[in-house]
């Protein structure tokens, strides 16, 4: 059943609404000022009722609301709402500044116009939000910072493994494997270290992408031939398909390489000894369609929203033996993404996974 409230049960809501609410005549004056109003605004209803609503905006807005208000009041409509909630500068009875969210009602009451504007002060969430912000910033400046750093060190370290493996005909072969073992963690070093860069420079868009047109097989040479040793000693079967209708794509073939080396890679970490990973290529319209599919052990439901994230990495069976930083996948989205493509994932648990993504063509 549809009851009408009576009137003055209405306004006891609004007055005891925790959000402001204020009330305004044609003039702008005040006329209602709520218990919310107050305690965000320091003022009580009896200081403020007949003042100018300019009272409660900081003095640099004045002229601002004035016309606005005017411009609102010209319109036609007994009833409408100005614009959705958005957001303002309040002015405290102690001069403090404020931000808030605001919307406003004009209604006609008893032949006049009224303006009733519900107010929220943000303060707290805004601060909230600058501090996450100051967070990131630090966060991903000491990875910069960090990332510079270690990167020397670990090329000293890599070259002077290359340097004793390639004189290793005068070492005894313990010697030499253990140097290799310091050789392929070096690598390993330099390839998070470079990731770390990349993911920085992907979330203050300064990654740098310069495609040009790249024959595709050319790029997939470029970009499997190191994938393919790997797979061997994984145990899986790898092979890559390139349709006879794909020609030039428009690409940073290095950094291709790196987004096709990473997904890939992905697919080899989790898919166990006898199973299968394959790249296909296809042409779809203007763009080049690149399917990496693999019959690894899938990813449950819950975190296939989350695959892309940074230093995500889904809980799934042979992650304890297949180790990763988790920023492979978000790195591989944002240098297609850089380049006008997009990508997706699809996945059943148990069943292995599917990622799609696509590059313009150079035509």
């Amino acid at each position: 059943m549809n009851r009408t409230l009576p009137p003055e049960l209405f306004v006891n809501f609004l007055a005891l609404s925790s959000d402001a609410v204020v009330a305004v005549d044609e003039a702008q004056r005040i006329i209602f000022f709520n218990k919310g109003a107050e305690r965000i605004f320091g003022w009580t209803a009896a200081e403020v009722g007949g003042r100018p609503l300019a009272t409660l905006l900081p003095e640099r807005f004045h002229s601002t609301h004035t016309g606005h208000v005017r411009g609102f009041a010209a319109a036609h409509g007994a009833a409408r709402t100005m614009g959705e909630r958005q957001q303002i500068s309040g002015r405290r009875k102690n001069g403090e500044e404020f931000p808030a969210e605001a919307s406003i009602q004009q209604m006609h009451v008893g032949g006049e116009q009224i303006y009733a504007a519900m107010l929220r002060d943000i303060s707290p969430r805004q601060r909230a939000e600058d501090a996450l912000r100051l967070a990131v910033k630090a966060r991903d400046d000491m990875i910069g910072i960090v990332s510079h750093d270690l990167r020397n060190p670990a090329n000293a370290v890599k070259m002077l493994a290359m340097s004793v493996i390639a004189e290793s005909a005068a070492l005894p072969e313990p010697i030499t494997e253990r140097v290799r073992v310091i050789l392929q963690a070096a690598v390993q070093m330099d390839t998070l270290i470079q990731d770390l860069l990349d993911v920085t420079r992907l979330e203050t868009g300064r990654l740098n992408v310069t495609a040009r047109r790249t024959p595709i097989h050319e790029l997939m040479h470029a970009a499997t031939t190191a994938l393919r040793p790997l797979a061997e000693g994984c145990g899986v079967g790898f092979e890559v398909i390139v349709a006879d209708d794909v020609t030039d794509v428009l690409a940073d073939p290095e950094r291709i390489t790196q987004a096709i080396s990473n997904l890939v890679g992905n697919s080899l970490k989790f898919t166990a000894s006898g199973g299968h990973v394959s790249v296909n290529v296809a042409r779809r319209g203007g763009f080049a369609e690149f399917q990496v599919r693999d019959t690894g052990v899938g990813i449950p439901p819950d975190q296939l929203a989350h695959v892309f994230d940074r230093f995500y990495r889904a809980c799934v069976e042979l992650t304890a033996r297949r180790h990763g930083a988790g920023l492979g996948l978000p790195i591989a989205r944002g240098i297609i993404e850089a380049h006008g493509g997009s990508i997706r994932m699809e996945s059943e648990y148990g069943h292995g996974t599917l990622v799609v993504f696509t590059l313009p063509f150079a035509d």
